[in-house]
């Protein structure tokens, strides 16, 4: 199990320590809002947790009247994983959405949550119906746009992950000590938090709007 760790690439690494933060971090709220008081105001760490699920579903629920427990799970999700791969260089680790197989994998989750869930909404024979419509004639122009969705919000995290990691290198290679403190202190700052908070709301805005176009009524 080490040497097949040992043998994963630094950004595979970082997803895995990204996946194993999001189910420990899930484990832990879960345990303690079971024990919250719904008549008291949560304190602390728990109050910063609570604050974050509901300011997301406060934006997952207009967009989902019928579907909205089904959906905000797996979106909530995403989302976390997203802006926690974006942050994760913080910690000493390869941006796992800076390697391309990764972001692919982000786009074809994406693609198969969006084909499930509106087949699974709207049964198989009118999910290929709507690929059909408004003519046979228009399958493929269909198939395109449904594969070029997730396919461009993957995409889109790679090519921002990867720009900012290439520019730190330029900068760290470039100016010597004073590089290396402009990363720390202004590089990592902007490029993890402020861009990486921008891109993972984009993605889950984006992951809302197709979702719900394919599920909901």
């Amino acid at each position: 199990m080490i040497s097949f760790y040992n043998g994963l690439s630094s950004a595979m690494k970082g997803s895995i320590a990204v996946m194993v933060a999001i189910a420990v971090i899930s484990f832990l709220v879960g345990r303690r809002v079971k024990k919250l008081d719904p008549q008291e105001l949560p304190k602390g760490g728990m109050f910063i947790a609570v604050l974050f699920v509901d300011m997301v579903n406060n934006m997952i629920r207009p967009m989902f009247p019928k579907y909205f427990k089904q959906s905000a799970p797996i979106i909530i999700t995403m989302f976390m994983f997203v802006l926690l791969a974006n942050f994760s260089s913080l910690f000493g680790f390869t941006a796992p959405l800076s390697n391309i197989n990764i972001a692919l994998s982000v786009s074809i989750i994406v693609f198969l949550t969006i084909q499930i869930g509106a087949m699974i909404v709207h049964k198989p024979k009118k999910r290929a119906q709507s690929l059909l419509s408004p003519n046979p004639l228009f399958l493929p122009l269909n198939l395109i746009g449904e594969f070029s969705t997730p396919f461009s919000m993957g995409m889109r995290l790679f090519g921002n992950l990867l720009s900012g990691s290439i520019l730190s290198i330029l900068v760290y290679s470039f100016t010597s000590y004073f590089g290396i403190i402009a990363g720390a202190f202004i590089l990592h700052p902007i490029f993890d938090v402020f861009f990486g908070a921008i891109q993972a709301y984009v993605f889950l805005n984006l992951f809302i709007i197709f979702l719900s176009l394919a599920v909901e009524d």
